[in-house]
């Protein structure tokens, strides 16, 4: 957001063959005239125009360094688990339940939305953005017994960020040899609900999958505002985040 703020101002700098802007502030608006041939110096008009964007320049810097909450030490990513990887499953799973107010089964990421680590100590809202900057959705998926396990082949096969499996895999065939979804095995001709990112619903590899499915929810509710909403109540309880590598996914010889 700061850098679209600054863009702006960049971009109204560069019309030199327009004669005037406009430069307006609650209650006001004053004419600025410019032009090829105008006495005053381009940096009047950048200053004019920096000295208008400083409140909202300010203001979401102040906003973006707000601490969420802390933890313990630096947390990645990496296949074929991880502990920021589980981290974001899991509050995939939780805060995409609490949407949807029904029960979820299993959530869903993928490693390459993830773009950058959480550091140790004060996560911020900041953080957050970096960690997650695209305006994806979460999505709760209906999917048979037969097209979940589907699901599950293709992340034996990726191994992203999952949470609600337990997944072992074959090394040599990248294939599930067990597979337990809320502590029970597969049900072939049962029900499940997956939450998941719109992006990996419609753009992904997964997405053909899970097109023949019983039924799709947008929850109007962006990834990273779940994980921000998620980080932040944690910090309001004095909770440090602390994930762990749990064996969820393992790969075996």
């Amino acid at each position: 957001m700061r850098k679209i703020l600054y863009s702006i101002a960049l971009i109204t700098l560069s019309l030199s063959s327009c004669t005037h802007y406009f430069i307006s502030k609650p209650g006001q608006l004053r004419l600025v005239t410019v032009s090829d041939t105008v006495s005053a110096p381009a940096s009047t008009l950048s200053q004019q125009i920096a000295s208008y964007l400083k409140p909202y320049h300010d203001s979401l810097d102040a906003k973006m360094n707000t601490v969420l909450v802390k933890s313990p030490r630096r947390l990645s990513k990496g296949t074929p688990e991880s502990e920021l990887g589980n981290l974001m499953a899991d509050i995939l799973r939780e805060m995409g339940q609490e949407r949807y107010k029904k029960p979820v089964d299993v959530a869903i990421t993928n490693n390459g939305g993830i773009r950058t680590d959480f550091p140790a100590g004060n996560i911020t809202l900041g953080n957050v953005y970096e960690v997650m900057p695209f305006d994806n959705e979460l999505v709760a998926i209906t999917l048979s017994g037969e097209t979940m396990k589907k699901v599950i082949d293709y992340l034996a096969q990726r191994k992203e960020p999952q949470s609600g499996l337990k997944l072992v895999i074959d090394k040599a065939s990248n294939k599930p040899t067990e597979v337990l979804i809320g502590g029970k095995p597969l049900d072939l001709q049962g029900t499940y609900t997956l939450i998941t990112s719109d992006y990996m619903a419609t753009s992904s590899d997964m997405a053909a999958i899970v097109k023949t499915n019983q039924g799709y929810h947008v929850l109007q509710y962006l990834m990273r505002d779940a994980i921000a909403d998620y980080l932040r109540r944690k910090g309001q309880q004095n909770q440090e985040i602390n994930p762990k590598k749990d064996g969820r996914t393992r790969v075996v010889e």
